[in-house]
């Protein structure tokens, strides 16, 4: 491992910065930066990809990543202070780190990915993440209202096409993004959609807290809809957004 690598700091140092602004008008500009002010590391990165003997590269990179993580965790004093940098990582790594390797395009990158991801569950108790690229995070944003309606109906085994979603998604075009007050709803969920999804998706109960959403929230969404009661449903549905936001986005944001 060369000098290159020896000193991993510099890629997480905005971290907690760069989590607070993971926005749908903010996201393409803060990671096009990111690859732009570390040019140098990942250069080298895509260059020992290329190399004939990457394998072993592979593996030690990987495992040179956990251990950073893991030993300036170690080092915080404090269980909550540690869990909640724990969740800032998993963050980080999903939605910036990982995709900014994979950007490289070269042939040992997902072999990379998927190496750092097996070994942070082997690391970290409880903890999975998974790699995906910046066309795939970026487009995430485009699923607007139903992107958590959606997460939770895929814990639920329910198809894309499914009832509930398609309600929903008759309701948000054909009402919500009619009004001025509804398309702020959109805009806003819009905006925190994805980290919420990607924060839940990280805890160990993710399940049973898609379950709470749905009897919360969504089921009396759904009823409020097919009794007419449009308004109730958008006022239920800021709610949900509202108390996801102050279980979900304040971690990232501070």
């Amino acid at each position: 491992m060369n000098e290159t690598f020896r000193n991993l700091a510099p890629l997480f140092e905005r971290m907690e910065e760069m989590l607070h602004d993971f926005k749908r008008e903010t996201y393409s500009d803060i990671f096009q930066r990111y690859l732009k002010e570390h040019k140098d590391f990942f250069d080298e990165l895509n260059r020992n990809l290329a190399a004939g003997e990457a394998e072993g590269f592979i593996d030690a990179f990987a495992q040179q990543v956990v251990d950073y993580v893991a030993n300036t965790l170690e080092a915080m004093v404090g269980k909550g202070k540690r869990e909640k940098a724990q969740l800032n990582y998993n963050m980080f790594m999903a939605v910036y780190l990982m995709p900014a390797i994979l950007e490289g395009k070269q042939k040992g990158a997902q072999a990379l990915t998927d190496g750092i991801c097996e070994k942070w569950a082997g690391a970290f108790k409880g903890n999975h993440i998974k790699s995906a690229d910046y066309a795939t995070i970026a487009s995430g944003f485009r699923t607007k209202l139903c992107y958590i309606t959606t997460a939770v109906c895929k814990s639920q085994h329910k198809p894309d096409d499914c009832y509930e979603l398609e309600l929903l998604r008759d309701y948000r075009d054909r009402y919500l993004m009619k009004t001025p007050e509804g398309a702020q709803i959109v805009e806003k969920y819009y905006d925190v959609a994805p980290t919420i999804v990607k924060r839940i998706n990280k805890s160990a109960d993710a399940e049973e807290k898609y379950q709470y959403i749905w009897e919360h929230y969504l089921k009396q969404c759904i009823v409020a809809i097919e009794n007419g009661d449009l308004e109730v449903c958008g006022k239920t549905y800021m709610d949900m957004v509202e108390e996801l936001c102050g279980q979900y986005m304040t971690t990232a944001g501070k």
